[in-house]
């Protein structure tokens, strides 16, 4: 079972099983995040089990709503919720978190927003190019 937590260790998260997908996304929010991998696991199986995060909501790019879950001391977002109708039965977990750092080992498998990727970025190599409407865009 996968385990993360903040920077000062008062948040605990962990989920059970693989990431039903992993990407990278561009735009607004996330570079304001460190555009860090986000894996999106079942809700059902994700559980915080230490302490008690923050939240805070906000309408995202897409114009939905998105919860970000935060340690109210060190101030390190450990995963998000809500968005698109799609995810809502997932929790994006910011993968750079995770306890177990080898599991950035294998890149995303989508990156979103390209149109909004820095130009020193590179695209990567055989992940889907979503642009910010969710359109693929090349693979």
């Amino acid at each position: 079972m996968p385990t993360g937590s903040c920077l000062c260790g008062e948040i605990k998260i962990a989920y059970e099983g693989d990431p039903v997908f992993r990407a990278i996304c561009y735009c607004h929010d996330d570079r304001k995040m460190a555009n860090m991998q986000v894996f999106q696991v079942p809700k059902a199986g994700f559980s915080v089990t230490q302490g008690e995060p923050k939240a805070y909501t906000k309408v995202s790019d897409h114009g939905n709503e998105i919860t970000n879950h935060f340690c109210g001391t060190c101030g390190t977002t450990l995963y998000r919720s809500g968005g698109a109708e799609r995810t809502r039965d997932k929790i994006g977990v910011r993968a750079g978190v995770l306890d177990d750092q080898s599991l950035l080992d294998i890149p995303p498998a989508i990156e979103v927003y390209v149109e909004k990727r820095p130009p020193w970025v590179k695209q990567v190599e055989g992940a889907i190019q979503l642009n910010g409407k969710y359109e693929v865009v090349s693979q």
